[in-house]
Order: structure tokens, then sequence, then C-alpha cells
């Protein structure tokens, strides 16, 4: 279920835009489509199996991180904890066109929670080719702090609940939910949803 208005925008442009054809292209959802939530948006761009790159990070996304990893890639931006079950997402999702979406739970530095929704939707490029995910986070609850307090480096979040859906039905195909990040599991799910 969406929540967050700016995520409800997004899918909604992405279903709008893409019409009969599976995901829209990069020109038919690029940056001038996503201006109103533009600030919370990430690009990732798929350079061959398990090498994906940010292409472009938000400013709202920048401004919480701490930093800028647009052309960064994507295993040197997170920690090495993170990066396996990442790379078993991505290369699931890129092999299939699937959608993600997510509820995870933040702690910020003044140990304050809150929790922030994300999805990924499916880009092509001009030739037809899934080569590119756009990436919409929103805080649900988003906690008031100070600007003189600095983010995290990189606030990743517990994971609370993965639904991924079939980019042509917009029906889950798999679901899941933790309490805490488990790394192993994810992998299994992921794994689960392939076959």
């Amino acid at each position: 279920m969406l929540e967050a208005a700016d995520i409800k925008q997004a899918v909604t442009q992405w279903v709008d835009v893409r019409g009969k054809h599976m995901m829209p292209t990069a020109s038919q959802f690029g940056a001038f489509q996503m201006r109103p939530f533009l600030p919370n948006v990430a690009v990732f761009r798929r350079l061959g199996d398990d090498n994906y790159q940010i292409s472009l990070q938000g400013t709202a996304r920048v401004e919480l991180f701490g930093f800028d990893a647009t052309g960064k890639d994507v295993s040197v931006v997170y920690p090495d904890a993170e990066v396996t079950g990442l790379m078993a997402l991505f290369n699931l999702l890129f092999s299939s066109s699937y959608l993600s979406h997510s509820l995870r739970v933040y702690t910020n530095r003044t140990g304050e929670q809150f929790t922030g929704e994300q999805v990924l939707l499916p880009i092509s490029n001009e030739d037809g080719e899934h080569d590119r995910y756009v990436f919409v986070a929103c805080n649900i609850q988003r906690p008031k702090r100070p600007r003189s307090v600095p983010g995290k480096p990189l606030a990743i979040g517990d994971l609370k609940a993965r639904t991924i859906y079939d980019p042509r039905t917009l029906l889950p195909v798999a679901c899941f939910a933790t309490t805490q990040r488990n790394t192993a599991m994810m992998q299994r799910a992921i794994t689960a949803a392939c076959d």
C-alpha cells in the first residue's frame, strides 16, 4: 500500500506515461516529468552484472545523507554489509523489470525513529532496453532536527517490509517483512522470487 504523496504521484505518473508498454522510456519519465518529486529521487543504471551506478541523486537525498553520490558505483557508496543483498535485489529487478516497494525504519542522530517509504520503477532507454531504475524515497513521518545537526553518512534503515510487483499486471510476485535487517533471509526471498 502506497502511503507518501510523492510515492503515489510517482507510481501514478509512471503508469500513465508508459501507456501500453511495460515501462516508460527515460525521455517519457525523465527529470522534467519527475519535477514534483525530483528532490527525493535517485536513478540507478545497470553497467553490467553486479555493476550498478547512481546516475542521479536528488537534493533531498543529498541533504539527508550528507553527500552527493551521483556518478558513483553502488558498491562503493553502500556499506559492505549491504552490498551483497543489494546486488541480489538489483540483479533480480533488472533481469525481470519488477517494481519494488519497501518500508524502512530509520533512526536519526538524536535517536528518533521514523518510517521511510521507497519504490523502484523500471525505465528503458530509447532502444527499449531496460537499463535503469528510478528510485523514489519519502519519509512518511520526518523527524524535525535543526539544520546545524548533520545527518548520518548514509541512512539505510532497517527493512520493515518489501513487496515486488510484476510490471505487466502490477500484481505482487513476492512479499516479505522483517523487523530487523537479515541479509541472508532477504537473499533467499529474492532468489525464490526469481524461480
